[in-house]
C-alpha cells in the first residue's frame, strides 16, 4: 500500500500532474483491456477496443503528452523532402526555456520504454500459446508504441544548431506526395490490360 501512496505522492509532484496522469493511464488502458477484456467482450470488441485505446494512446503522447512533459514533439512530413521526412520540435531550439521536471521525465521516459517492451513480451507469449489473431493485434501494438519511442528518442537526440529539420538515423517511409504517383500508376496497369 505504500508503494501506491508514494506513486501518487510523485504524480502530484510533478509540474502537470493532470496530463501525467493521463499519460500513465494512456499507457495502461490497452494494457488492461488485452488482459481482462475477453472476460466481457467478445474477441472483436476486445480487437477493437484495444485498438483504439493504442491510437489514442498514441496521439495523446506524440502530441500532448511528449510536448507538455519532457517540451518534445515529433511529426512524419511526407511534403517538405528536401529536409527529411521528420520534422521536430525541442525544447534545445529555445533555450533557456523553463525547466523540465525531472519526475516528468523520468515517468515519460520509462512509460514510452517499457510499453513496447510489455507488448513483446505479451508477443512472444501468443506465439508460444498459438494464438495468431492476438499476434495481429500485438504487431500493432508493438508497432504503435515503437514507432513512439522511437520518433521520440530521434527527438531527444536531434540537434537542431547541427542540421535544421534533418534526421539520418529515422526509418524512413515511402514518400507518397500526391495523388500523381496513383495517377501514374493507373496508367501504367491500364497499358498492361487488354481491350
Amino acid at each position: 500500500m505504500d508503494h501506491v501512496k508514494n506513486f501518487y505522492h510523485m504524480i502530484l509532484e510533478s509540474s502537470h500532474p493532470l496530463t501525467m496522469g493521463l499519460h500513465l493511464i494512456g499507457k495502461a488502458a490497452p494494457i488492461v483491456f488485452y488482459l481482462i477484456g475477453s472476460w466481457f467482450m467478445s474477441f472483436t470488441a476486445q480487437f477493437i477496443a484495444v485498438l483504439l485505446l493504442l491510437a489514442g494512446d498514441f496521439y495523446i503522447t506524440k502530441n500532448i503528452t511528449g510536448r507538455k512533459l519532457v517540451q518534445l514533439r515529433w511529426w512524419y512530413d511526407s511534403v517538405n523532402a528536401e529536409s527529411g521526412p521528420m520534422s521536430f520540435e525541442s525544447h534545445k531550439q529555445y533555450a533557456p526555456g523553463p525547466p523540465i521536471n525531472p519526475i516528468d521525465s523520468k515517468l515519460f521516459w520509462t512509460s514510452v520504454y517499457v510499453a513496447p517492451v510489455v507488448w513483446i513480451i505479451f508477443g512472444v507469449m501468443c506465439l508460444l500459446q498459438a494464438k495468431l489473431l492476438y499476434l495481429v493485434l500485438i504487431a500493432m501494438a508493438i508497432c504503435l508504441t515503437g514507432w513512439n519511442a522511437q520518433g521520440f528518442r530521434n527527438c531527444d537526440k536531434w540537434d537542431p544548431s547541427a542540421q535544421e529539420g534533418q534526421s539520418d538515423s529515422w526509418w524512413q517511409l515511402p514518400n507518397v506526395g500526391s495523388l500523381e504517383n496513383l495517377g501514374r500508376l493507373a496508367r501504367l496497369q491500364n497499358m498492361f490490360r487488354s481491350t
